[in-house]
């Protein structure tokens, strides 16, 4: 028998860590809010029987006032699975209880999942499940997806409920609007909405959807309307809270929220939070460059000895193309992973502890004077891995402006694809102060973004930014588990580029170098392009070479690395002959103005492709494309005049 299940859950209640329990994946999970933008599935076997799993995006109600709102209320009344998971946070339960009541309303084939049941045992809270059982009408099943407690248990209820096990549900009460929910259904066609109870519900409460549909079909009383507006969400509340105290005794939840409050009031101080942000983000480039230093040097010898084993061979074509063109290229990147990992690594273990919520909300007040809220923080994170799924989430966004502004502003959050160029040129002409340059990127990159949501806002839209509402996760100790899951499902990405785009991009810029003359590079076909590039960026002190390099780029950022050394005749990651050879070209001071440009300049494909998909319109991509290009020109021609000025 095949089973459709889907996963409903208010953000970060664990519901991705329970699919991941379910389905044996490796889903991306952290510990700050809308993980999850888009459906995932994924199927197991159990028992003779295969479930199905949709992990449908986090949401704290079934209104259609978002985007992932919208996706998660018409899948479950559109295309109803067999069965639904209701995952709740025991600790926090209220949320999740009040997200309860509206499934149930649209099916009754719920399971509450309790999770964080080794927490709850830990805090030496109880949780009565007859109680929960007898007060919502479901089966009701503890887990934890830290340990996997309670998972295979969650499969055989899921496959009874599929088979028809007997369930006494509980029709809840509206109290005085129960007559009105009645009048309302009376007056719907039948063959407009099979749950009419639901659609009748939704229109007193004003989803758009719904009274799109029934405004001219429904006749009631505005008045009775607006007053049940804000009543019948209160009505639900109050249940709630009356099943909480009749359910929950032993020690209270209020503990812990002391407890998170206590370390709140240090970490998000108006004063002192972002001194500690910077701090935080400090040590993590330090550790991005010091700690793993030593196995990017192993990698560095290594592909070096290699590519001049290949050459012992002859100076032939096949030779060529396989030292200069696939070591030399792909090798060339390669020889930075361990850093790329080693800032997954940090950034996974900020997540875990739930405080990247916390910068969001440190951030909020200079992102609000830039027309963003800290929603757009967790957006623009997600860059840092790879600025694709920072315009993608961007959707969940409720607020359109907001959502165009950030979409524009995240091509220049400086994604990873970057940081081999910056490993480079960092280590060539700045070796005393690795971290430190390091650090001054990121932080042009992130005053950029500020700069230009607030320059889209103010020119392309009007009106006042929409305050952050977001409730914050509890502190959690992190687990190697999810760290490692976390730095290899970013840091995997990295090294499925270099297997695919940056092979094909490093053979033909190999190409483009070694014809028509035999790998003579000034009279290659890249030349050609490179020359033609020569008159706009010599001004920034770029010659025709690093124009190339600019040029492939915008491919991929990653293949920067390996035309450079191509064009400059230096062997992938050898630092003394890059040295050597990139002297000739660059100094520290327009090698600045370098970093500078690259980190700007014209999205990737990959990105350009993700605005056009989610702004649907090819308007915003040729924004995009010449906003950034002017922004990075302008910006490193200060810099390289004003670095000239000051050294001399």
């Amino acid at each position: 028998m095949v089973v459709t299940v889907a996963l409903v859950g208010n953000p970060n209640v664990g519901k991705t860590s329970i699919f991941n329990r379910l389905v044996g994946a490796r889903q991306y999970v952290a510990n700050w809010p809308g993980v999850t933008v888009s459906k995932i599935e994924g199927a197991t076997e159990w028992k003779g029987n295969t479930l199905h799993f949709i992990d449908l995006p986090g949401t704290y109600s079934l209104s259609s006032k978002s985007i992932d709102e919208k996706v998660t209320r018409d899948f479950l009344f559109f295309s109803p699975p067999n069965v639904t998971l209701l995952i709740a946070d025991s600790l926090n339960p209220e949320q999740s209880f009040y997200l309860l009541i509206e499934t149930l309303e649209i099916t009754k084939s719920v399971i509450l999942v309790m999770n964080s049941y080794d927490e709850i045992k830990r805090q030496k809270i109880k949780i009565d499940k007859y109680e929960l059982q007898k007060h919502f009408g479901v089966p009701v099943v503890f887990t934890s997806a830290k340990t996997g407690e309670g998972i295979s248990e969650l499969k055989d209820m899921i496959v009874d409920i599929a088979k028809g096990k007997k369930i006494k549900n509980v029709i809840f009460d509206y109290k005085e609007y129960e007559k009105i929910i009645v009048d309302i259904e009376d007056q719907i066609p039948d063959d407009l909405f099979k749950n009419k109870r639901y659609a009748a519900l939704k229109y007193l409460e004003g989803d758009e959807y719904f009274v799109s549909k029934l405004e001219n079909i429904v006749k009631i009383d505005n008045t009775i309307k607006e007053k049940a507006m804000s009543q019948i969400p209160k009505i639900r509340y109050e249940y709630v809270k009356y099943v909480i105290k009749e359910a929950y005794s032993g020690n209270k939840i209020e503990y812990i929220k002391t407890l998170n409050d206590k370390i709140d009031h240090i970490l998000t101080h108006k004063i002192f939070g972002i001194p500690i942000l910077v701090a935080i983000m400090y040590i993590i480039f330090k550790f991005t460059f010091d700690v793993v230093q030593p196995l990017s040097d192993i990698l560095d010898y290594s592909f070096s000895q290699l590519a001049d084993y290949v050459k012992s061979f002859g100076d032939g074509l096949f030779t060529s193309l396989i030292a200069d063109g696939l070591i030399g290229g792909v090798g060339g990147i390669l020889v930075f992973v361990p850093n790329i990992f080693a800032l997954f690594f940090a950034l996974g273990i900020l997540e875990e502890t739930g405080y990247l919520p916390r910068a969001a909300f440190v951030l909020d007040r200079i992102m609000y004077k830039m027309k963003l809220s800290g929603r757009s923080f967790m957006s623009l994170l997600l860059g840092f891995g790879c600025n694709v799924p920072s315009i993608m989430t961007a959707r969940g966004l409720p607020d359109e402006k907001e959502r165009l502004g950030t979409i524009l502003s995240a091509p220049f959050i400086s994604c990873s694809a970057r940081l081999p160029v910056y490993m480079m040129i960092i280590s060539i002409f700045f070796p005393r102060y690795k971290a430190e340059v390091l650090f001054s990127i990121y932080a042009i990159s992130i005053l950029v973004t500020a700069f230009t949501a607030f320059f889209v806002n103010k020119v392309f839209f009007k009106g006042e930014s929409v305050p952050l509402v977001m409730e914050l996760p509890r502190y959690r100790i992190p687990t190697i588990r999810n760290i490692a899951i976390y730095m290899w499902n970013k840091g995997s990405h990295f090294l499925k580029k270099a297997g695919t785009i940056i092979l094909i991009a490093s053979i033909l810029v190999w190409g483009l170098t070694y014809f028509p003359n035999k790998g003579d590079v000034e009279t290659s076909y890249a030349s050609y392009i490179g020359k033609a590039l020569e008159y706009i960026l010599r001004p920034l002190g770029f010659d025709w070479k690093i124009g190339t390099a600019l040029f492939f780029g915008g491919v991929a950022k990653e293949v920067i690395v390996s035309t450079m050394s191509m064009l400059y005749g230096f062997a992938e990651g050898d630092m003394v002959s890059a040295k050597i050879a990139l002297g000739a070209s660059l100094n520290s001071v327009n090698a600045y103005a370098f970093l500078v440009f690259v980190m700007l300049y014209i999205p990737c494909f990959a990105t350009i492709a993700a605005i056009k998909s989610e702004t649907g319109s090819w308007k915003w991509v040729a924004f995009s494309v010449i906003y950034s290009f002017l922004i990075a020109y302008i910006l490193s021609f200060i810099f390289l005049n004003v670095g000239k000025l000051i050294i001399g």
